[in-house]
């Protein structure tokens, strides 16, 4: 390089060769090679020859590996309590009070119903017992043995024990677990065994009176009347009378009191009628005679005995021996009964319920104590009620009375007629009266 004044400078005595630097880079990458083989992990190779080698043991963590079950029987303590189950212990968890698990039946030696197992030509026998009043504690071995513990009947005498098992669930609090449902039935041998068994009713067990019946008897239990499943649970109580809508206006009183006959014996039929031209309003009122007919109404069919004419006919001329052997050829046909429908008349379907009797009716309106047949005055109370108006004479509003007190409303003299006021207007006498005065003088 030549400069101004002449002198000259070479350009490498400042800057290094090309070939050092390669070198230099090539060695710096060289470094940094060998310090990341360094850090990285050993190649899979070495690793599983030293782990196959035995001087250097394998520090690798390994998946546990199940435990063999030692081969042969295993034995269980059947007469174990049953651990709680997950969802138990979840209740137990949250405080709630842990459901029993039910009561390990002895299916081995008796059936559901107590019969023995394993037995299908088991029959049960005739004389059996009920006996109810149970202590929750008992169960079929404690009822058996104080079956023979308090009487002269033996163990083989009783053919069968039945206790139903409890079916709703411990309730919180409770401390005693029941084992049934407070009866059970008991079947003997011998019609002996069954009046000794009998004999022991009232007898105490557990601090608790047994009641023991036949268990072939319904003697003291109450009847059902299968037609109050089929009554409405809603509505007024049962009783005589009901309710009839939906009437078709042109049904007559007649009509109505013909067709509710077919359930029984109808004391009054009362129909809501127009004034102007007597037909039905659509409702009415009907009464029978006994509680059972206004059911069948209500539930809206009743049975209809199918009534069969005689097939005897008038033999004449025919002797007497031919007449008896007829006779005992025929045999009484069986009253056959059909189900009878009343729910609609002449295609309509009709809106039946039970009403208020009277009784309840008069003292809704009237007030009063209505103990009977007649009012506080001896106005009758009955359907009609007579003039039920006035039969309490006491005020309106005042202390005892029964009725509201009367309201009297402002009237506006805008709606009087004109004159009107003038001739209700109280007048004085046009009568010529008798002078009571004194007459004065002057002389």
């Amino acid at each position: 390089m030549i400069c101004g004044g002449g002198h000259t400078m070479a350009a490498s005595d400042n800057q290094p060769p090309a070939k050092s630097r390669r070198s230099a880079e090539k060695e710096h990458k060289k470094k940094k090679s060998s310090k990341a083989s360094s850090k990285s992990p050993k190649p899979a190779k070495d690793v599983d020859e030293t782990a196959a080698s035995p001087e250097f043991p394998d520090s690798r963590p390994r998946k546990r590996k199940r435990d063999v079950l030692p081969e042969g029987e295993i034995e269980i303590d059947v007469s174990l309590p049953e651990p709680p189950s997950k969802k138990a212990l979840r209740r137990a968890k949250k405080g709630k009070p842990m459901v029993a698990a039910p009561a390990p039946a002895d299916t081995d030696s008796e059936d559901e119903d107590g019969a023995p197992k394993g037995n299908p030509n088991f029959e049960r026998s005739k004389h059996g017992v009920w006996v109810g009043n149970l202590p929750w504690t008992a169960t079929k071995e404690t009822l058996r043995a104080f079956i023979i513990e308090r009487s002269d009947i033996t163990d083989d005498q009783i053919t069968r024990v039945n206790m139903p098992p409890p079916s709703k669930e411990t309730r919180p609090g409770q401390t005693l677990k029941p084992q049934n449902k407070g009866f059970a039935y008991v079947d003997l041998s011998t019609l002996e065994a069954l009046e000794t068994a009998i004999a022991l009713s009232e007898t105490l067990m557990g601090g608790r009176r047994l009641l023991i019946k036949n268990a072939n008897s319904f003697e003291g239990r109450p009847k059902t009347d299968p037609l109050d499943a089929l009554l409405p649970k809603d509505g007024k109580p049962p009783n005589n009378r009901i309710f009839v809508g939906n009437l078709s206006f042109d049904v007559t009183k007649e009509e109505l009191t013909q067709h509710y006959a077919q359930c029984g014996e109808v004391t009054d039929v009362f129909m809501a009628t127009f004034e102007d031209s007597g037909k039905c309003k659509g409702y009415a009122w009907v009464t029978f005679e006994d509680l059972d007919s206004a059911k069948a109404a209500v539930v809206g069919w009743t049975y209809k005995s199918k009534g069969h004419g005689d097939d005897e006919s008038e033999e004449s001329g025919d002797d007497d021996a031919t007449i008896t052997e007829n006779k005992k050829a025929k045999r009484p046909k069986k009253e056959k009964k059909m189900k009878w429908y009343v729910n609609q008349i002449n295609g309509r379907a009709l809106r039946v319920e039970f009403a208020e009797d009277a009784q309840t009716r008069y003292k809704k309106r009237y007030g009063g104590k209505g103990g009977g047949e007649k009012g506080e005055n001896g106005a009758d109370a009955g359907e009609d009620g007579g003039n039920r108006r006035f039969a309490n004479s006491k005020p309106r509003g005042g202390k005892g009375s029964w009725g509201p007190p009367r309201e009297y409303h402002k009237v506006d003299a805008r709606t009087i007629a004109p004159g009107a006021a003038h001739t209700n207007a109280q007048r004085g006498s046009a009568a010529i009266v008798e002078s009571k005065g004194k007459k004065t003088t002057f002389d």
